[in-house]
């Protein structure tokens, strides 16, 4: 187990990440030390992965989940739990930092995320207090941080220019749209994470280089520098402002000996 400031050392490419890290190895010492749970706000999705990295080498892997209200939250908190809790039980309505809000429009109005996203962020708060905002036929489902949920839910009566109507409602009813998924298929001369996305988001092989330089591909919610790092079936990819994949199954190989690949693509 190493020391925080040797892993703040390692981990930190900023002050910035190195403000996170010290934060979260706070709240990790707090909870080990006396048994209650504590969390951070929300992270985005490169902050997820530096605080797991984190939290790993402080040897909190197994007192610790990431939870953002529903399984395959995109903004998440990590949440840390005594010996005496599991991870079912800190992400239960009692004790779950996260609550959510209901916002309900008028049927002839268009709102997007942007207008929901934009109206909140009127309101002067930090992106960390918000997490993923899913835009539905009826309004969106917003899910915030309890400590604002009063707040927004006091202020928050237009998105877009249009009137809205904010109500709190139990996580477990929490309304998901459905995604609009993609499957495809094609052929990669090998299973190298640069060819991959190559071929999913139609990129040329040197594209999809500079996007994993820049630090924008995460697999399996762990961000790779790699580029020819091996993908296998199951693993998922997201790329930063292109969207994610899903390796769905492999076929044989063409007899220039090039592998196909079938995948499930969500923009």
């Amino acid at each position: 187990m190493k020391q925080k400031q040797d892993i703040v050392r390692s981990l930190a490419q900023n002050e910035e990440d190195a403000v996170l890290i010290a934060s979260v190895l706070d709240k990790l010492e707090t909870c080990m030390m006396r048994n209650y749970i504590t969390n951070t706000r929300f992270l985005d999705i490169r902050q997820r992965a530096i605080v797991h990295r984190a939290v790993i080498e402080a040897g909190g892997k197994h007192q610790c989940v990431f939870w953002g209200g529903y399984d395959d939250a995109e903004r998440v908190c990590a949440i840390f739990f005594p010996d005496y809790m599991t991870a079912n039980d800190v992400c239960s309505e009692e004790n779950s930092p996260i609550v959510l809000l209901r916002a309900t429009k008028k049927p002839a109005d268009n709102l997007t995320h942007r207008d929901y996203l934009g109206s909140i962020m009127g309101l002067q708060l930090n992106r960390d207090r918000i997490g993923d905002i899913l835009v539905c036929s009826h309004g969106a489902e917003i899910l915030v941080m309890q400590e604002v949920s009063d707040f927004i839910k006091m202020n928050l009566v237009q998105a877009g220019r249009k009137q809205i109507s904010i109500s709190q409602i139990p996580i477990k009813e929490l309304i998901i749209p459905k995604q609009n998924q993609i499957e495809g298929s094609g052929s990669v001369a090998s299973l190298r994470l640069d060819s991959i996305i190559a071929l999913v988001f139609s990129l040329s092989r040197g594209d999809a280089q500079e996007l994993i330089e820049k630090g924008m591909v995460f697999l399996n919610s762990e961000q790779c520098i790699k580029a020819g790092r091996d993908i296998d079936v199951g693993d998922r990819i997201t790329v930063r402002t292109k969207g994610r994949c899903q390796i769905s199954s492999l076929g044989g190989q063409s007899r220039k000996g090039r592998q196909f690949v079938n995948y499930i693509k969500t923009v």
